[in-house]
């Protein structure tokens, strides 16, 4: 890819996912599909898809999980230089339960298996190594998300390194990306870090069950007088999403699509929708650019696009 494409550089951790083979209780599944996952390595696989020059700056294991995810990540046309692997601790996993539901879909219940794994090991370090510090200073944009300031302290310290001196040429993106399970116990601890995160950054993306559960609010409005420091704010659910640029704001409903399970679907609509700003797409094409990419997230039981 040309190097006047843009450089998107996704920071977090990468898993594997066991994937059921068939719906019903894991005692009960004998069968397991593999793939990759990890909100922001989701998302820069799904950029690279939609023409950007995406990278991802992480950990992995001396494993043959953390060898499985850097190949998924150069298959995909991602590049795997700034990923650091780790001789002692583990590649995290987790094993996706799938349930049938009414509608016909498939629901999907992570289980997960990240406690102490490489990527819990992120620090400001990780990102002055040779090859990130190269990425960072050549990204026209950096997508971060919720998930890596609970990891670790030294994984919060990282993420806070990225965001400490705002960079003229380079756009912070941040997907809220709530865990529960990862901030139990300091949950309020978690929403004031999430919330600091958002408003320093320039394209903050929230689904309406996570802003409810952290800012109290799922009312785009609402939201956004909470948070007017970032330039584009989007609000998102299963039906659509709404958007703000500035001022301006916009609204667009999902694309009618057979759906088999959603997980995933969000990283691929951050995908598209930041594909569109860095193309210097409207609002509006920004959003349909989204939700376009969100569709191939929603086909298949894996989290990422192919």
């Amino acid at each position: 890819m040309s190097d006047t494409v843009p450089l998107a550089v996704c920071f977090g951790e990468g898993m594997v996912a066991l994937v059921a083979a068939a719906a019903g209780p894991l005692e009960d599944c004998r069968t397991f599909h593999r793939s990759l996952a990890g909100a922001e390595w989701n998302t820069a696989i799904a950029l690279a898809s939609a023409g950007i020059r995406a990278a991802v700056i992480s950990r992995v294991g001396d494993d043959g999980f953390g060898r499985f995810l850097t190949a998924e990540l150069r298959a995909h046309g991602v590049d795997d230089t700034a990923v650091e692997t780790d001789a002692d601790a583990p590649t995290g996993l987790y094993v996706k339960e799938l349930t049938a539901l009414s509608d016909g879909t498939v629901g999907g219940t992570m289980h997960y298996y990240r406690a102490g794994s490489a990527a819990a090991a992120l620090s400001p370090q990780t990102l002055t190594a040779p090859a990130a510090a190269a990425l960072l200073a050549d990204a026209a944009l950096v997508h971060t998300s919720g998930i890596t300031p609970a990891l670790s302290p030294s994984a919060l310290a990282a993420q806070e390194s990225l965001y400490a001196e705002p960079h003229p040429d380079r756009l912070l993106s941040f997907d809220v990306n709530w865990r529960p399970a990862l901030w139990r116990g300091r949950e309020e601890e978690g929403r004031r870090i999430v919330s600091d995160f958002v408003r320093r950054a320039d394209i903050v993306f929230c689904t309406r069950p996570d802003a409810e559960a952290v800012f109290g609010t799922s009312d785009p409005r609402e939201l956004r007088a909470l948070f007017p420091q970032p330039r584009h704010l989007l609000v998102t659910d299963a039906r659509g999403a709404v958007a703000f640029d500035g001022a301006e704001m916009a609204e667009s409903d999902a694309i009618d699509t057979p759906v088999v399970e959603t997980i995933g679907a969000g990283d691929a609509f951050a995908a598209g929708f930041l594909a569109g700003v860095l193309a210097g797409l409207s609002l509006t094409g920004s959003l349909a650019r989204g939700h376009r990419i969100a569709t191939r997230a929603l086909v298949s039981t894996r989290d990422h696009v192919d």
